[in-house]
Parts: C-alpha cells; structure tokens; sequence
C-alpha cells in the first residue's frame, strides 16, 4: 500500500508546501503553465512502510502506517537521508519535526489573516477569469456554527475558519469591487470552489478531510504565505454565505 493522492495533497497543505526538514524549506510544488499544479513532494513513512525499512513497526496496521499522522512530507533528497541513516532520524525526532513544522505553518497562516488585502486576494483568485458562473446555488446566509456541526469539523478546522472570519469584510469587499467591473464575477467565483466542493464528495470525502482538501485546492498554484492566507480567506468567506459545504 502506500498514501492515497488526497492524503499527500492534505499533508502538503498541512507542511505550507515546503519540505518539513528544518533548515531545507524547499518548496515542493511545481507550477505548470497550463495552471496543473503537481505536488512534488514525497509522503516520507515515520515509521516504516514495509519490513525492512527504516523504523518499521510490525505491530501497525497498512492503515496505520499510510496514515496521515505517520507521514512527513519531504523532498526526495531528506526522504532519502532519513532513511539511509535511521540511526540519526529516530520516531520520535521525527514525530517531533513534523509536529513542529506543522504547527508553525498553521500559526503562520493565523497570523498572516489580519494582513489580507487587495493585492493578496487578486492573486489568490487570479484563476477566477477562466471559470464559467454558476448555473445554480444561493448566496444566503448560513451561521458558520450550523455549517461545523453539520460537517462533523474538529476544532482544527473550526480554529482556521473563526481565524478567517478576521478577513471576511476585506474578501466581501473584494468580491463586491470586483463585481462593480465583472457582474459574473461573484458567481464565477463560486463556481470554481463548488465544482472541487462536489466533486470531492462524489470521492467519499466529508469532515475534516474534505475542509482540508478544499484548503488545499484554494492555496493552489500560491508560493507566498501572505497569497496562500488569502486563499484560505476566500473558501471561509464562501463557507459563510454560500453553499460551498451547504449540501
């Protein structure tokens, strides 16, 4: 077995894009001119994969190995150190490194809420001029609240989404000067993070998985922290006042 393609993509989000090495920060995504981004990075086993790899633990389950809480996204060169001298790369400096990482990254992305401006959210929306409106859907309003607990989201997703809500007047007033000079612009905005959103749930993803997923495809394409916060911005400004996770 190995780590599914929706997996990697949440663990790339979860490590900013960059490889979780300290010190190494390598970004891992490849930008295609044709907007297919590739994530590039490797979804390196803590604990080993199969028998003979490196701290290979026979009492786990597949499952449990290809597991997102086992996985530490690297780029090829340390997933090939850590594995070559495990003596040096031990469980537990690992689990300690991707906690770390993980978290500054998500700290990072807390913090950089308060400063999302115009430029930002133009960049992060740029693939916006090439999407088709909606043909259908609604822009009521939903209390974030109703829409955590009908999507069962932990308090991982809920922290991001009230940190996102310091953004909402910035992005509502964003999306409002963009319409004044593009009337489909709101609605072509929609449209692309629907199109992800069912398509998605159509795969089986709900919950958390599905939240982060949706985090990964609005930072997609996005290097710098301040754009890939905006991103992140958008999908909560929808996940408030339209039926992206409304369904």
């Amino acid at each position: 077995m190995a780590a599914s393609y929706p997996t990697k993509i949440i663990l790339a989000f979860r490590s900013g894009g960059v490889c979780a090495m300290p010190k190494c920060a390598r970004h891992l995504t490849y930008n295609s001119p044709t907007g297919d981004d590739t994530y590039v990075g490797e979804a390196a086993h803590i604990k080993g994969e199969k028998p003979k790899a490196a701290r290979y633990e026979a009492d786990m389950t597949d499952v449990e190995r290809d597991h997102i809480d086992n996985l530490l996204y690297l780029c090829t060169d340390d997933n090939t150190i850590i594995d070559k001298v495990p003596a040096d790369w031990t469980t537990v400096k690992l689990l300690e490194i991707k906690t770390k990482h993980e978290m500054q990254v998500r700290q990072a992305m807390e913090l950089a809420f308060a400063d999302v401006a115009f430029p930002e959210l133009q960049n992060a929306v740029a693939w916006v001029s090439n999407q088709p409106p909606a043909t259908n859907g609604s822009f009521d309003l939903t209390a974030p609240e109703e829409k955590i607990k009908k999507n069962a989201l932990s308090n991982g997703a809920r922290n991001i989404i009230a940190a996102g809500m310091m953004s909402r007047d910035t992005v509502a007033a964003y999306v409002e000067a963009e319409a004044q000079l593009d009337s489909d612009f709101p609605e072509r905005l929609k449209a692309g993070f629907l199109e992800e959103y069912f398509g998605q749930r159509k795969e089986g993803y709900k919950g958390d998985e599905l939240f982060e997923l949706m985090c990964a495809f609005a930072q997609r394409g996005l290097r710098k922290q301040a754009d890939r916060t905006a991103g992140i911005a958008v999908l909560v400004y929808l996940f408030e006042i339209c039926d992206v996770f409304e369904k």
